[in-house]
């Protein structure tokens, strides 16, 4: 029956000093940094986004040979529309991209942010644009930039 009583003061004893061990470590001193957004130095230049509807006409495709197909204009009884894009134009350069409504949000937003970051316009294929526009375009060259755009 000792050895019970024993164990359980050395458990409690334990649990107290880690719990003492935890609260000096909290104390700890921790860096953070304080921002002003209203006192902000310098932005980069701005990037408008629009929702567009552009005109489109059914053609077809049309059998001409073997293996030859050509388009025919638009006939009376072909449909026509408006379809939805994204238009990304950027106001300071006659730079701009339309972007079809089915994108991915998450394309979309890497699209946005990394041009926005990199000051460099929206361009196709998409991969090349991500490899071509670079941070260090504009960022301080003391600043290190080991970042990676998944």
């Amino acid at each position: 029956m000792t050895w019970r009583i024993a164990f359980f003061f050395l458990l409690i004893a334990f649990i107290v000093l880690n719990c003492g061990e935890t609260k000096q470590m909290a104390a700890t001193t921790s860096v953070g940094r304080s921002m002003q957004p209203s006192e902000i130095a310098s932005f980069h230049p701005e990037i408008k986004i629009a929702i567009g509807w552009v005109p489109y006409q059914d053609q077809k495709l049309v059998r001409t040979g073997k293996n030859e197909w050509k388009m025919m204009k638009r006939e009376p009884e072909d449909r026509e529309g408006k379809a939805p894009v994204i238009l990304v134009t950027y106001p300071q350069s006659r730079d701009s991209i339309l972007l079809d409504m089915d994108i991915t949000n998450e394309l979309l937003g890497k699209l946005i942010k990394h041009s926005a970051m990199t000051q460099e316009p929206i361009k196709r294929p998409f991969t090349t644009f991500f490899e071509e526009a670079q941070c260090k375009k504009c960022h301080p060259a003391h600043i290190n930039l080991d970042v990676k755009i998944k």
